[in-house]
C-alpha cells in the first residue's frame, strides 16, 4: 500500500501576523489559528498583561511572557452593544472605557478587512490535502473514527478535517491519497530526556539508583555540548520516527554555568525538526550559585530562545525541577519564584522512586509553603503518593506524566492512574527517556502501561485503549497547556499526524483496541509535522554521524 502524492512538496509559506498595540493590549489577526469550515468565524488573540488576565480567565502559554485569550469574531461584533469584550468583564464605567470605545471600532474595521469567506480563504491558503485515511482525531465529542480528508494551510495548521473525499479541494496544493490508510495526531511526550539516545540497556539490572549512578555518575558528565547537541538530536529524530511530534524535553546541565549545554540542546531538538518545550534546569541554590546567579543564567538563556527562528516548533521553556529533592527550602522557593517572575511551568521528578520517597513526600510541605503547587506543576512518575498528597494536588490544579515503559523496566512500580482520574488529576503519558524506557515508542508505552494497570486491578475492562490513547495525545498536550494548538486533529492546530498502514491486524472489531493492541511503529509510513513530511532517522544517518562537528551553538 503506498501513497500517492499527485504534486511536488511546495515551499513553506510563513503567515505574518497584523498587530496593533493599543494601550496595553496586543491584537493579533490570527486567521491562521482559526480558520473554518463554511459559516464559521476565525478568533483573535489577545495578549494580556499577566496580573489582568490572570483575573480574566487567559490562557498561559509557558515559557511565553504573555497571557493569550481568544475573542471570536462574532464576539467582537456584539462588543459595540455590550462595552465589554469577552474575559474583559468590569471595564465598562472605568477610566478605560474611553479607549475600550476606540479599541472596538478600530477591531471592528479590521474585522471587515479580514473576515473573507473562511471556505475562499482556506482553499487560497491551502498547502496540503490528504484524502480517504480512516482518521481519529482524539478531538472531544469525537469518538468514532471517519474515511474522511483533512486540509493544511500555509502556515502548517489544519484549515479543514471532515467526512468524505471532500470535492474541488484546494487544486494548486499537494494532495495525498491515503486510502486505506489510518490517520491520527502526532503522539505528544510530556516527559521525555533526548539526550539519553545513546544509552539504551544501560544498568540493565538496576532500580533507579544504581541507573542513576552509571548513567550520571560515569556517563553524563563525559559529555561535551557537542555531544549533547548530536544525542538531543538523536533523540528528537528517533522520536519523530515513531510519531512523536511534540517533546517536552528535560535536559542534562551537569557543571555547565554559562548555558551552553541549554543553547545546544534547545538547538538539537530544534534541528531534529520535532516541536519541544525545553525543561531548564535552574542548577542547586547554594552559597556558590545564588538566585541571583541563577536568574541571571535563566534570562539570558529564555531572551536566547526568543530570538530562534523556529518559533512555531519552539513550544517554550519550563524549569525541570529540583526542589523535591533537598530539604533546604531554597531551592523550591527559588524554582517558585521563577515560575512566577518568568511565567515558567515546572516538572519535577516526584514519587518515582520506591526508596526515595519517603523523604520526598516529607518535602511537600515546604513544596506547598514555597508556591510550588499548582496548576503550573507536573510531577513526573508520581507514583508512591498519599491521599493526602494526590487530594491536595487535586485540589491545587496540578497535573502527572505517568511514564510506564520506564517505570517497569527500572522497577519502580506502577502509578494508579485510574485511582488519579477519579479524583480529577490530569494525566499525560511520557516516553522519558532511551536510557530507561530503551525506546522511543509511544505504541509499546501505552500497551505496557494498559497491561500494567489492567494487571493490577485484575479487571480488563478498568482502562480502555482509547484512555491510553487520549493521555499520549490531547491528554499529554492537556497537561503542558497547549491543547489548544497538538493534540488533536483540530481545525486551528498545527496539522500534525502520522499514517499508518492497518493491513496486518485487519479484519477488526474495534478500531481503538486493535491500534493499541496491534499497531507499532514498523506500521508508519509517514509522519508530517505542520503539514510537511518529516524524514524517518534511517534516511538522515549521515547527518546523525556529522552532527558533532557541525554544531554551533
Amino acid at each position: 500500500m503506498g501513497l500517492n502524492f499527485s504534486q511536488n512538496d511546495t515551499d513553506r509559506v510563513r503567515t505574518r501576523a497584523i498587530a496593533l498595540e493599543l494601550g496595553r493590549f496586543h491584537f493579533h489577526d490570527a486567521h491562521h489559528v482559526d480558520a473554518a469550515a463554511p459559516g464559521c468565524g476565525r478568533r483573535v488573540w489577545l495578549t494580556l498583561p499577566g496580573r489582568r488576565a490572570a483575573r480574566e480567565g487567559a490562557q498561559r502559554r509557558p515559557g511565553v511572557g504573555a497571557w493569550i485569550a481568544t475573542l471570536d469574531f462574532e464576539e467582537v461584533r456584539q462588543m459595540r452593544k455590550q462595552g465589554v469584550a469577552a474575559g474583559m468583564r468590569g471595564a465598562a464605567g472605568t477610566k478605560q472605557w474611553k479607549w475600550m470605545r476606540h479599541l472596538v471600532v478600530v477591531l471592528s474595521a479590521w474585522v471587515l478587512v479580514l473576515v473573507q469567506p473562511a471556505w475562499a480563504a482556506s482553499q487560497a491558503d491551502a498547502r496540503l490535502v490528504v484524502q480517504n485515511a480512516l482518521i481519529f482525531t482524539m478531538a472531544d465529542g469525537q469518538q468514532t473514527p471517519f474515511v474522511g480528508h483533512l486540509v493544511v494551510g500555509s502556515d502548517g495548521r489544519i484549515l479543514e478535517v471532515g467526512a468524505g473525499a471532500g470535492t474541488n479541494l484546494a487544486p494548486e496544493a499537494r494532495h495525498v491519497d491515503a486510502a486505506g490508510m489510518w490517520m491520527l495526531p502526532g503522539f505528544v511526550s510530556a516527559h521525555s530526556h533526548l539526550w539519553q539516545s545513546a544509552f539504551s540497556g544501560i544498568a540493565s539490572d538496576q532500580n533507579l539508583e544504581g541507573w542513576i549512578d552509571q548513567l550520571y555518575g560515569q556517563e553524563a558528565p563525559r559529555l561535551g555540548a557537542g555531544d549533547l547537541y548530536a544525542l538531543t538530536q538523536r533523540g528528537g529524530l528517533h522520536h519523530l520516527a515513531h510519531g512523536v511530534t511534540t517533546v517536552f524535553n528535560l535536559t542534562f546541565t551537569g557543571a555547565d554555568k554559562t548555558g551552553t549545554v541549554d543553547r545546544c540542546q534547545l538547538r538539537g531538538a530544534l534541528d531534529a525538526g520535532v516541536r519541544v518545550v525545553h525543561g531548564f534546569n535552574i542548577r542547586k541554590i547554594s552559597d556558590q550559585w545564588t538566585v541571583d546567579d541563577a536568574r541571571a543564567r535563566t534570562a539570558r538563556f529564555l531572551q536566547w530562545a526568543a530570538l530562534q527562528p523556529e518559533h512555531e516548533r519552539y513550544l517554550g521553556t519550563a524549569i525541570a525541577g529540583a526542589g523535591a529533592y533537598y530539604d533546604a527550602p531554597e531551592q523550591a522557593r527559588a524554582e517558585a519564584q521563577f515560575m512566577r517572575e518568568f511565567r515558567l511551568m515546572n516538572q519535577q521528578h516526584y514519587l518515582e522512586s520506591p526508596a526515595g520517597s519517603p523523604a520526598e513526600r516529607a518535602r511537600y510541605a515546604s513544596m506547598q509553603r514555597a508556591g510550588l503547587v499548582g496548576p503550573d506543576l507536573i510531577f513526573g512518575h508520581f507514583i508512591h503518593t498519599t491521599p493526602e498528597i494526590l487530594a491536595d494536588a487535586v485540589r491545587a490544579g496540578a497535573s502527572m506524566t505517568w511514564n510506564p515503559l520506564s517505570n517497569g523496566r527500572l522497577g519502580s512500580g506502577t502509578a494508579d492512574v485510574v485511582r488519579y482520574r477519579e479524583q480529577g488529576l490530569r494525566i499525560g503519558m511520557g516516553l522519558d527517556g532511551e536510557a530507561s524506557a530503551d525506546r522511543a515508542d509511544p505504541f509499546a508505552n501505552m500497551r505496557a502501561g494498559l497491561y500494567q494497570i489492567r494487571a493490577m486491578y485484575r479487571s480488563a475492562s478498568v482502562l480502555s485503549p482509547y484512555d491510553v490513547l487520549r493521555m499520549h495525545t490531547v491528554g499529554s498536550a492537556e497537561v503542558l497547556h497547549l491543547q489548544d494548538r497538538v493534540g488533536s486533529l483540530s481545525v486551528g492546530k498545527y496539522a500534525d499526524f502520522l499514517l499508518l498502514d492497518p493491513r496486518e491486524f485487519t479484519p477488526y472489531k474495534e478500531p481503538y483496541a486493535a491500534l493499541v493492541f496491534a499497531a507499532g511503529v514498523e506500521h508508519i509510513r509517514a509522519v508530517y509535522v505542520g503539514g510537511q513530511l518529516v524524514t524517518a532517522p534511517s534516511s538522515r544517518a549521515d547527518m546523525l554521524l556529522q552532527a558533532r562537528g557541525r554544531v554551533a551553538c
